[in-house]
């Protein structure tokens, strides 16, 4: 993503759901494998940012794996 304070505030979401610190969390990390994050609350995130960016994610729920994913669709989205 390329807008900072957006990134900032998804960064915020998902902290707040992996029970972490935003600084923690790096585009590099899967919610599966490294937040402990499963479906329940991948779509949890994705429609808490719906509602904030005003956009539709659910339908790209399937290709997220990672916080670099959720960044790349985000882009696509908003932009």
């Amino acid at each position: 993503m390329k807008n900072s304070s957006q990134k900032e505030k998804v960064k915020q979401i998902i902290a707040h759901k992996a029970g972490l610190e935003p600084g923690e969390i790096l585009d590099d990390l899967f919610f599966g494998d490294d937040l402990n994050l499963g479906e329940l609350e991948l779509t949890e995130i994705l429609e808490e940012l719906e509602e904030l960016f005003k956009i539709d994610l659910l339908a790209e729920q399937g290709e997220i794996e990672s916080v670099k994913d959720l960044y790349d669709a985000l882009e696509e989205k908003i932009e």
